[in-house]
């Protein structure tokens, strides 16, 4: 298990605040957040790449915080990968264990197999420049892996790859964590790379941490606006609580000129009194779309308005609605089959409605 017990840290001006963190052993823990956020400073303080001003760094129940890098037993693969240019595929795998004096001859038979696992065998003799790549990015993590470490720092390994080679790492990640036995903690600024990755996730935003969570959790609950803004949540409506009840929020938003109901176990944030300001938001691939010449059962959180544009991205589409009487505008998310379904077209008068439980308090 690896540990952050309230670190601080400067880089110039730029400063991490009070990051308490704890990495839960064969878990992989993604730390998401925008360009600038402070998510490299923090893997490099805990790799003792950078001093803490304040705070403690714990391993295994076992205080790191003063030691030096190579005796931190964390193994780390940097956003540019760090590969020698000069060497070979395998001389660059087996650098740090040459460096150890490793001679280990099962340890060598692992290092076998990481390389057959990951494909790249057949390119052992291949010097780093005449890779891929994806071949480049497998090199870089059986070098960590092959290190000995159980646990792993990734700093946005797979950014400079296109979306389908990314996605196939992220699955041979998934399998070298299990069959290695690993702890993961890593980086990244992609939304779906972190809820795909991550058992845990953690939002950071200008050196702080905004919430942490499971994945779904996080993904489903945003804990306040800023979070909500990171993930491109455009569905945020100002409200005012009018009633409390045990068992559901009812709340006027004036922007939407509806009241919208939540069920009082989905709410993060409870207001304790009526008249409460307070903030509703909805994923717009949560919003749910009514044709208004069929006949509908819903009774609460439904608006009725006009379809005002279509957006075709390829396999889902975004439609923007206007609900009648406000100029607000609702984001709709809806895959291309159900916009083909549903015979939407521009100018269309249609309603709408939310689920209870999609919907988040900020």
């Amino acid at each position: 298990m690896l540990e952050l017990r309230n670190l601080a840290a400067k880089a110039g001006t730029f400063a991490l605040n009070d990051i308490s963190l704890t990495v839960a052993e064969g878990s992989c823990h993604v730390i998401v957040g925008p360009t600038g956020s402070g998510k490299t400073l923090l893997l490099e303080s805990i790799l003792g790449l950078r001093r803490l001003s304040d705070g403690a760094i714990l391993l295994g129940g076992r205080e790191i915080t003063n030691q030096p890098l190579e005796k931190r037993n964390i193994s780390y693969v940097p956003q540019d990968l760090a590969l020698f240019p000069h060497l070979t595929v395998e001389d660059n795998i087996l650098y740090g264990l040459r460096m150890k004096r490793i001679k280990d001859p099962e340890h060598a038979r692992m290092v076998e197999m990481l390389m057959e696992t990951v494909g790249i065998r057949e390119l052992a003799r291949r010097s780093i420049g005449n890779l891929s790549g994806g071949e480049r990015q497998r090199v870089a993590l059986v070098r960590a892996i092959a290190a000995g470490n159980k646990h792993l720092l990734l700093d946005e390994p797979f950014s400079a790859l296109h979306h389908g080679l990314r996605r196939e790492l992220w699955y041979l990640l998934k399998d070298l964590q299990k069959s290695c036995a690993l702890t993961v903690l890593m980086v990244t600024h992609d939304m779906e790379e972190a809820f795909f990755l991550g058992d845990r996730v953690t939002v950071m935003i200008d050196g702080a941490i905004r919430q942490t969570g499971a994945a779904r959790d996080v993904y489903e609950k945003p804990a306040d606006t800023a979070v909500a803004r990171f993930f491109g949540i455009g569905n945020i409506f100002a409200g005012r609580v009018r009633v409390l009840s045990k068992s559901a929020l009812h709340v006027t938003c004036d922007s939407l000129g509806a009241e919208l109901t939540i069920p009082m176990g989905t709410a993060l944030h409870r207001p304790t009194e009526p008249g409460t300001r307070c903030t509703v938001g909805i994923r717009a691939e949560n919003v749910m779309v009514l044709k208004t010449d069929r006949p509908s059962y819903v009774q609460e959180n439904l608006l009725t308005g006009i379809l005002t544009e279509i957006l075709l991205k390829g396999a889902s589409h975004t439609l923007l609605f206007r609900p009648a009487g406000s100029a607000t505008v609702v984001e709709i998310e809806v895959p291309d089959y159900a916009l083909k379904k549903l015979e939407l077209t521009k100018g269309n008068g249609i309603s709408i409605f939310f689920k209870g439980e999609s919907l988040f308090l900020l």
